[in-house]
């Protein structure tokens, strides 16, 4: 019982406080207003892409990119996104929301009205929002993605053509950007090509390329919320300790 004491009166107001300034500073690290990340972007094997992005947020607020589908087409295209029009990481706004979930359950709490079981509730609680932010980053839905998510030629300047898609998204620590070149018709000879459903029609996959950059940003934020995971599973432990010694 002293030691439970101990630990609820002595110890557990200063986690709680750690908790909230790690949850602000991950919550800082995707703000708009943080520092924006400039990505360079370039195919490993092949000149398939090349260009940079700049990341803020949830936002790549401006692009400069080259395609060239070597299948697709014989020519480059040239693809900008702008601070008027930016592409939107659903990925990074879902992990955002769930932050701030666990911020709220930090800041509703009066650490002096805390039982055992309810601090150990709230720490469990924050644990759970933590994983499911940092679960977002690991890879898209399958919704989210091309076929089943059509790419906005609105987003590129000049629009992208209906044969090309290029599409982001977020693994990890990595901004992802797929290309796809496509052709519509209801049969295709190529055997290398691939049958989708796209926009309501019959599309054929005659090329693809998938590149990724680090994003300085994400890494910053994986090794924050990785703290807090860590923060809540080892004082939670301590107060499930004390049952064994009653």
């Amino acid at each position: 019982m002293l030691q439970e004491q101990w630990l609820l009166n002595d110890i557990m107001p200063s986690v709680l406080e750690r908790l909230k300034s790690q949850l602000e500073t991950s919550l800082n690290i995707l703000s708009k207003q943080s520092k924006t990340d400039s990505l360079p972007l370039s195919s490993t094997k092949n000149e398939s892409l090349k260009g940079y992005i700049s990341l803020s947020g949830p936002y790549i607020t401006k692009a400069e990119l080259t395609v060239r589908l070597a299948n697709h087409q014989d020519t480059q295209s040239k693809a900008m996104i702008t601070p008027a029009y930016p592409y939107f990481l659903e990925q990074i706004q879902q992990g955002n929301n769930y932050m701030i979930l666990a911020a709220e359950c930090i800041m509703s709490t009066t650490p002096s009205l805390l039982t055992k079981q309810t601090m150990v509730e709230l720490l469990e609680t924050v644990r759970q929002y933590t994983d499911r932010a940092r679960l977002t980053f690991e890879y898209p839905s399958e919704t989210e993605l091309f076929p089943y998510k059509v790419c906005h030629p609105k987003h590129f300047t000049p629009p992208l053509k209906e044969d090309l898609v290029i599409e982001f998204c977020v693994q990890d620590i990595y901004v992802v950007c797929n290309t796809f070149g496509l052709k519509f018709a209801t049969h295709h000879n190529d055997p290398q090509a691939s049958c989708v459903a796209y926009k309501d029609k019959t599309a054929w996959i005659v090329d693809q390329s998938r590149t990724q950059t680090q994003s300085p940003m994400l890494t910053e934020l994986k090794t924050s919320l990785r703290s807090i995971r860590e923060t809540c599973q080892t004082y939670r432990h301590m107060l499930l300790q004390t049952n064994e010694h009653m």
